[in-house]
């Protein structure tokens, strides 16, 4: 028998519904799209004999131990919108096949304060990969090799400033006090040093905290037990809201950056100056991120506008700086074992008005400049 006829209602119905299934199938096809994208490899073998691995995002951090390569990224922008910062690590040996993830957290949750981003608060000791959870104010651990199940919870706390240290955490949220905690075994937490209007912690060295004042311009220490009250090391100091403001220390002395447009990389013993800082090289662009290696001084700074370059030099005059690598992928983008300089490069404009843009780091594993392998 013949289907009856549909009214002209019947028809526009029939009509809107299968323009509608139709917009859904295609909407799904473009999610289903857009899927495949961003389950596309994150690391992928490297196409140069230096080159450990490409990774499609923004390196902000890397360190090393004996076996792996770490680093904290930011992945913008996602199809889905959730932007992204991530932890991750590899074999040196084979980056690409043993990719680990520990963590992932909305990009935005990564913000502190001062308007900061939280990527570069982790650290690795003894096998233990520790970090902090800005998104749930924790700080969590887990083995190098991955987490199993979710991360060991070892304390909540508020940062704004950290620095690990012999298996302790020292921290302080902003305006201080300073504060430290063991990463080792559960404990409570030490009584606050007696310290007002941290900013920043910086360094810890042969029983002393060091750290920036709230004001910006001093750098102070004490006991890490608490016994003496604070003394001023430098007052000298330059400091820019904008950009990363880094410390670390020798068996003698304390090192900064002086972090501005025209700065400068600084020094005082770590009993303090008696008068203005020691300059170790003056006239840098914008120097942000450091770290010393025996008698050598790595340290990053901007040959021009928003392009990150390393350079290094030998302590204690540091006469001659040696150029080392070009458009670092952030400041703090580079690490040291041994026998190896570690180093994450893009070729992408890093400035603020591009940073909606993609990005493909190469992870690079050079040999040190100072030193013969064997």
């Amino acid at each position: 028998m013949r289907e009856p006829a549909l009214t002209l209602d019947e028809a526009l119905v029939s009509t809107q519904t299968t323009t509608i299934l139709l917009a859904l199938s295609l909407a799904a096809l473009a999610c289903s799209a857009n899927r495949v994208d961003l389950d596309a490899p994150v690391l992928e073998p490297g196409n140069e004999p230096s080159v450990l691995g490409l990774v499609r995002e923004r390196v902000e951090k890397l360190a090393v131990d004996g076996e792996r390569l770490f680093w904290s990224g930011t992945r913008v922008p996602r199809a889905d919108g959730a932007n992204a910062w991530f932890l991750r690590s590899c074999q040196k040996r084979d980056c690409a096949a043993t990719l680990v993830t520990y963590d992932s957290q909305p990009y935005d949750a990564q913000m502190h304060g001062t308007g900061e981003f939280m990527s570069d608060f982790f650290a690795v000791s003894g096998g233990q990969i520790y970090w902090y959870r800005s998104n749930s104010d924790e700080l969590v651990a887990c083995p190098v090799t991955g987490c199993i199940g979710s991360p060991r919870k070892l304390a909540d706390l508020t940062i704004g400033g950290a620095v690990f240290h012999d298996d302790r955490v020292y921290f302080c949220d902003q305006g201080g006090p300073i504060e430290s905690l063991s990463v080792l075994e559960p404990e409570p937490r030490q009584p606050p040093m007696p310290v007002t209007n941290a900013a920043l912690t910086l360094a810890v060295q042969d029983g002393y905290v060091y750290w920036l004042d709230g004001n910006g311009r001093s750098i102070l220490r004490t006991r890490t037990d608490g016994a003496f009250a604070a003394e001023t090391i430098a007052n000298d100091v330059t400091v820019s809201a904008f950009h990363d403001f880094r410390a670390a220390t020798d068996a003698t002395s304390i090192y900064w950056t002086n972090n501005v447009l025209a700065g400068s990389i600084r020094r005082c013993p770590l009993a303090g100056c008696s008068g203005a800082s020691d300059v170790v090289i003056a006239v840098l662009g914008t120097p942000q991120s450091l770290l010393i290696d025996g008698s050598e001084l790595y340290y990053q700074h901007e040959a021009k506008p928003e392009e990150f370059s390393l350079s290094s030099c030998s302590l204690p005059d540091c006469a001659q700086s040696l150029p080392l690598v070009d458009h670092l992928d952030a400041p703090a983008a580079f690490a040291l074992d041994d026998q190896y300089l570690y180093v994450a490069t893009g070729e992408q404009d890093l400035s603020p008005a591009d940073i909606e843009k993609g990005t493909i780091a190469r992870i690079r594993r050079l040999p040190k400049p100072h030193q013969e392998l064997p």
